[in-house]
């Protein structure tokens, strides 16, 4: 069975699954198939019913993991010049532009890696209130802009397969060896 720091994928999915699996493409019941992110030097295992599209348009640096629920983790490979906090604002503001209003809140960084910059920022659609976390960080020597967004209960739903993902994401590090 695949395991994530000693603990089978399957529990880190549990919430998403609502403790029983019911995905898709239903395995044998507590049984979840992976999918597996090959890109820009970052490998992981994420839920199998989820889509992952690689944008061709950005030099095969974004990739987008859409959730079936609409929420979705983009993972972009940035080699702006711009520094962390410039980054953070430039999408504050976009969603100022979009929705009016966002409250932000700095998250401690070594919750999720080693160096960067966290933010979560929170904004209303219509009647819904749609969480963004934003992660900044630098990975083998190369920036990521990691976003995973979603309506606010299916957050946090889903935020040990989040978590379980930056874990393998920062796992790509060999710098944290």
């Amino acid at each position: 069975m695949l395991r994530f720091a000693n603990v089978p994928f399957i529990d880190h999915l549990r919430p998403y699954c609502g403790g029983v699996c019911t995905c898709p493409l239903r395995k044998i019941q507590n049984e979840i198939m992976p999918a597996t992110f090959d890109e820009f030097g970052l490998r992981f295992l994420y839920p199998d019913n989820w889509t992952s599209v690689v944008d061709e348009e950005e030099a095969g640096n974004s990739a987008t993991l859409q959730m079936p629920s609409g929420g979705f983790c983009s993972i972009v490979r940035d080699q702006s010049q711009n520094l962390d906090e410039q980054l953070v604002d430039e999408i504050r503001d976009a969603i100022i532009a979009e929705y009016n209003e966002v409250e932000s809140e700095i998250l401690p960084i070594d919750s999720f890696f080693d160096n960067g910059l966290a933010v979560d920022l929170k904004f209303y659609y219509l009647d819904l209130l749609i969480m963004l976390r934003t992660i900044v960080t630098r990975i083998a020597g190369q920036r990521f802009v990691i976003q995973i967004q979603a309506e606010s209960r299916d957050f946090d739903a889903n935020e040990m397969v989040f978590g379980a993902i930056l874990k393998q994401i920062r796992e790509c590090d060999p710098s944290d060896d």
